[in-house]
């Protein structure tokens, strides 16, 4: 009788399993379809961005007055008539920096697009288009502004489009919702933090507070997946997993000093996974 319970048990554990991994299956060809759906999306949605961009071409060339396009570089709002555009006649036009030690990228949700290596390969400027100017190489210091430390950063941080707050019985600490916008992780919605020095923009943030964790604890190595430590203050002061990793800013010191540029480097850490 014991005999028989024990093949029944195993019958039933079998369906079971047999069944789990037909649910796996099914749900794996669920979002399968979901991401060729997104996919097919995207694509109709750049389509039709197109065409409205050619109509309303025609509509300026038919009525002699041109439309005015607003688009952004670096957190500062400009407005243009000229439709077509190289990223280094941005870069020059609008930042004032050398061509030779930066790119730009396009930081749209439905745009994003490094022109890295494309600086003279002209393309259409669309409506509400936003820029970051990315540096690979020493650029002219450049302060612009005599404010300082957490004021300074989180003003810079909400001319970006982000909502930053100060952690709870903290100072330094801000963080903010931020979504991931190039590399393996793109698309994920997460928290950064970052300690901003009382000096900022003269000293940059050591490195960055991410939450949830990507990666295990490696106090050794190098990016992407060494210099990570818990870190315990934001993990008390927000609750949640934290993790810090110990990316600090190359040559800040002869970069251009601005919010903008200090997130240009957090956008190449997540480039670089």
């Amino acid at each position: 009788m014991e005999n028989v319970n024990g093949d029944e048990g195993r019958e039933v554990s079998g369906h079971d399993e047999a069944e789990a991994l037909h649910e796996i299956k099914k749900a794996e060809a669920d979002i399968d379809k979901a991401k060729e759906e997104i996919g097919h999306g995207m694509t109709d949605l750049d389509a039709a961005e197109k065409e409205l961009d050619a109509a309303e071409e025609e509509l300026e060339e038919a009525h002699g007055h041109p439309k005015i396009i607003h688009f952004s570089v670096d957190g500062e709002n400009y407005e243009t008539e000229q439709r077509k555009w190289t990223p280094n006649a941005i870069i020059k036009d609008f930042s004032g920096l050398d061509i030779a030690t930066h790119y730009l990228i396009e930081t749209d949700p439905h745009h994003q697009a490094s022109f890295q290596g494309k600086g003279e390969v002209p393309f259409e400027l669309h409506e509400g288009a936003s820029f970051q100017v990315i540096s690979v190489g020493p650029a002219p210091v450049s302060d612009g502004t005599a404010r300082s430390g957490v004021p300074f950063f989180m003003a810079g941080l909400k001319s970006l489009g982000f909502n930053p707050a100060i952690a709870p019985g903290k100072t330094e600490h801000v963080y903010f919702d931020y979504e991931i916008p190039t590399g393996k992780f793109a698309g994920r919605q997460i928290k950064l933090g970052l300690v901003v020095p009382g000096d900022f923009p003269m000293t940059s943030p050591a490195g960055i507070h991410v939450s949830p964790r990507f990666y295990p604890n490696q106090g050794g190595g190098a990016h992407p997946t060494g210099g990570i430590h818990d870190s315990a203050d934001f993990q008390q002061a927000l609750g949640g997993e934290w993790h810090y990793w110990s990316r600090p800013y190359t040559n800040w010191g002869a970069a251009k000093k601005a919010v903008a540029t200090y997130m240009s480097h957090v956008w190449k850490l997540w480039d670089t996974q």
